[in-house]
């Protein structure tokens, strides 16, 4: 109707607005609708704006209640926004106001404001949509209890508006009855939803009569609409009313709607916190740890079913006794520390202590239920709903069976620390006396047999020696730490590894077949590595477990043995790697437990009872390092052990004075120099840690050679800066050593000692034929190298070799100068730092 209306039918002329003449306080009224509309509007922006700067806006987007409220502060804005802007056009005279035709047919006067029925239609429709919103659905969409209604009201005031405007009798009287007829439709609906509204609780209430409020402003408004018709009333009269209703409409709505949204708010947040409450106190009380809460005085006043349990007693008779009475007297005291830092709001820490319910005489008649039960307490906080501190509550971690569990655990432990240290002597007994039998057994039938019996007995010592490892241990674990006092030795690894290679290559298993299979190549890559403070026999006892495993599990391929040292000099990494059989991905943690083995079952392959890694992986611990592992099935594994340089924690200066030696200075000639022993045999100057090895190569040179030992690179330095000195005609230098490496050692005689190869010859002496050892010996400008074990012809035959050379006259020529010199500058030669950078 209004769209053919519209089309087929003629407006109303337009008129100027309401002027000072007409009616001097019309201004005013418009002004007044004006700037309240606008404060409205402020008011709703700085209320979004807080929410936005404050940084609320994510949390009322989260939760449903509070997006509700936000969506109606953007319904209200867009109303006052509406409203302000309608009424500043009008008051400055922007607008389009029409003659009321149909109160001029009928003899009274009429003054249509069009721009505020434009407002009428944007803005009727909102306000009642607010005032049906619901709560909103499961999926966070918004509801709404009378949309029909709402959007038929604003169609309502277009057709209001055509029916006093169109130039037709007929056509406006249709298209007024049609608007009222239209808000009564609306109306039964809202009625009926304020009927719906009053079930709702006091904000059910309140919305129902701020609904039926707004029913009986539209119904109002539609009588006064009609009252200028016939002329009862005044046009500016009609406006003034409009003018004061849409304000106090408007007004009075936003605060209704936005009160019993709060009350609605305060209301849900209250139920939700019972629920809370509820849900909260049923998982403490149900929980599968126990708790218990204290008040200030330490009487109890929350006891859950799992605490009830463990100790026997229920919560009826445990409330108000004092958590004093209920744990030994002589910890009573760290427990009522533990209250009060916490109460303090300190770092309180955890308390293990046994709840016995013993001491209270309150509970006597419940001796014979109670029962003792092990807790780790912690303690936290407890505040009511004013936010007040009124105690503590302790969460506990029950160690009841743990404390069995351990106690089992100790007394299997040592009863196998017994079984086997009563083995061990009658062993002893037995492999001497073996040994004796076989050395003097002719008869090569029944030696071999006494060997098969001694090898036997040697397995079942290294059995036995296992157990007892592993046995003293863990005895002497206390709060996950051992207590155990390990030898601080210096250490070279590489040479603790060499020795571990060869033994393996030499040992045999149970069926007296080699324990490194045929087709097997056992390698050593160790390199040059620093010393560490460490245990050496442990670490020998480390190495040869992770080797013999890998023998156990190789069947094909290659057995390597690599080592890397940290770039800071702080650690030091060997890893076992072999192509063997490799291990389960779920077996790679139980295989460091004691007794346990990847294949348990009766069927394996392999001897042993599963102690050699247990031992190794704590042995390393010990040390402070790790031990870790990875494998694939049918590929290989590899074992990787880290060990510190230094087993103790101590300053970094302290580790390198350790290791130092003082700076190479000249200095005076030394009581024990061979400058006073005149002789035509050659000088040697034997350079090696080990004292065997330098009996080694006295014994192969002596006769020919005099013979200088040094038994570390700082000696030989020292030794090689006294001018007084005599210069040896060559120098045997070992590889590894502690402190100072051969190879650093060689470089220093070289670059700041001055002496040439030519003038010097100098040969390394290792055990390690990696080639790249030997390149960085021979890049520090060593003449040769000669791999260990030593044979004194090939030695003898290298040293004559390097003599007849360096004699040779064109040598002798070229390096006569450089032997001066060098001889010369011995005593202004600059200090030199012993350590390699």
């Amino acid at each position: 109707m209004a769209i053919w209306v519209h089309c087929f039918y003629k407006y109303a002329d337009t008129r100027p607005t309401v002027g000072p003449d007409e009616d001097p306080t019309m201004q005013i009224f418009l002004r007044y609708a004006a700037v309240l509309s606008l404060a409205g509007f402020v008011f709703e922006t700085c209320f979004a704006l807080n929410i936005k700067l404050l940084g609320y806006q994510p949390t009322y987007e989260s939760d449903l209640m509070l997006r509700r409220r936000l969506r109606m502060n953007r319904k209200i804005m867009f109303v006052f926004l509406m409203l302000t802007t309608m009424y500043h056009l009008m008051t400055l005279d922007y607008q389009y106001v029409h003659k009321g035709w149909l109160a001029k047919y009928h003899g009274g006067h009429q003054i249509v404001y069009s721009f505020r029925y434009i407002e009428w239609v944007c803005c009727a429709p909102i306000v009642l949509s607010i005032s049906g919103q619901l709560d909103h659905a499961e999926d966070g969409g918004a509801r709404n209890g009378i949309v029909p209604s709402s959007m038929l009201t604003g169609i309502y005031c277009i057709i209001s508006w055509q029916g006093l405007v169109v130039e037709d009798f007929w056509a406006g009287w249709i298209l007024i009855t049609m608007a009222f007829i239209s808000y009564f439709v609306a109306s039964v609906e809202q009625l009926a939803f304020v009927w719906y509204l009053k079930d709702q609780g006091r904000e059910g209430v309140l919305r129902a009569c701020l609904l039926f409020y707004l029913v009986v402003m539209i119904g109002i408004y539609g009588v006064v609409y009609l009252l200028p018709i016939p002329g009862w009333i005044s046009a500016t009269s009609e406006n003034k009313f409009y003018c004061v209703g849409d304000i106090s409409f408007k007004f009075g709505t936003s605060l209704m709607i936005m009160a019993t949204n709060d009350l609605k708010n305060s209301h849900d947040l209250k139920k939700r916190s019972e629920v809370l409450e509820d849900d909260f106190n049923y998982l403490i009380d149900n929980a599968s740890v126990p708790v218990i809460g204290v008040d200030r005085d330490g009487h109890v006043d929350l006891w859950n079913k799992k605490v009830a349990e463990l100790t026997g007693l229920p919560l009826e008779r445990a409330s108000g006794l004092c958590i004093q009475d209920l744990v030994p007297a002589s910890r009573r005291k760290e427990l009522e520390n533990l209250v009060q830092k916490t109460l303090a709001d300190e770092d309180a820490g955890t308390l293990e202590i046994s709840v016995t319910c013993d001491g209270s005489e309150e509970i006597a008649d419940l001796q014979h239920k109670l029962k003792s039960a092990r807790l780790v307490l912690s303690a936290a906080r407890r505040s009511n709903k004013l936010g007040r501190l009124i105690g503590v509550t302790f969460i506990g971690c029950d160690l009841t069976e743990i404390a069995a569990y351990r106690e089992a655990e100790t007394r299997k432990t040592r009863f196998l620390g017994v079984v086997s240290h009563e083995l061990r002597s009658p062993l002893h007994g037995i492999i001497g006396l073996v040994t004796t039998l076989a050395d003097a057994e002719q008869d090569k039938m029944r030696a071999k047999r006494l060997n098969m019996i001694l090898n036997c007995a040697n397995r079942l010592l290294d059995l036995v020696v296992n157990i007892m490892e592993m046995a003293s241990l863990q005895t002497q674990r206390q709060g996950g730490r051992t207590k155990m006092i390990l030898h601080r030795d210096p250490v070279e690894l590489p040479k603790i590894i060499e020795e571990v290679v060869t033994l393996v290559k030499s040992s045999v298993d149970k069926r007296g077949k080699a324990l490194v299979h045929p087709g097997i190549e056992l390698i050593n890559n160790v390199s040059t590595m620093p010393i560490i403070e460490a245990d050496a026999h442990k670490c020998t006892q480390v190495f040869f477990n992770l080797i013999t495993n890998a023998c156990k599990f190789t069947h094909s391929g290659s057995i390597t043995i690599c080592s890397n040292a940290s770039s800071d000099g702080e650690s030091v990494e060997v890893s076992v790697a072999d192509t063997g059989t490799g291990i389960q991905a779920e077996a790679l943690e139980r295989i460091f437990q004691a007794f346990e083995q990847e294949d348990s079952s009766e069927a394996r392959c392999q001897e042993g009872i599963g102690l050699g890694l247990s031992i190794a992986k704590e042995v390393v611990e010990m040390h402070g390092g790790n031990i870790s592992v990875q494998s694939e099935v049918g590929v290989g594994s590899t074992f990787t052990v880290r060990l510190p340089v230094t087993m103790i924690d101590i300053t970094k200066q302290a580790v390198k004075l350790s290791l130092s030696a003082p700076t190479i200075m000249p200095r005076t000639k030394t009581q024990d120099s061979r400058a006073s022993q005149q002789t035509d045999k050659p000088l040697v100057l034997s350079v090696d840690d080990d004292e065997c090895n330098q009996v080694l190569i006295f014994d192969l040179l002596q006769g020919d050679f005099d013979i200088y030992k040094a038994m570390d690179g700082h000696e030989a330095l020292a030794y090689m800066s006294d001018a007084e000195n005599p210069v040896p005609e060559i120098i045997l230098l070992d590889v590894m050593m502690p402190g100072i490496t051969g190879i650093e050692v060689c470089r220093r005689v070289r670059q700041d000692l001055g002496f040439s190869p030519q003038a010097l010859p100098i040969f390394m002496l290792s055990a390690s034929t990696v080639e790249d050892t030997m390149r960085q010996a021979f890049e520090a400008g060593c003449n040769d190298y000669i791999a260990k074990p030593l044979r004194k012809m090939e030695l003898k035959a290298r040293i004559d070799a390097a003599l007849k050379i360096k004699e040779h006259p064109w040598i002798t020529s070229k390096t006569s100068n450089a032997n001066t010199a060098a001889g010369s500058d011995l005593r202004h030669r600059k200090k030199v730092n012993c350590l390699p950078e």
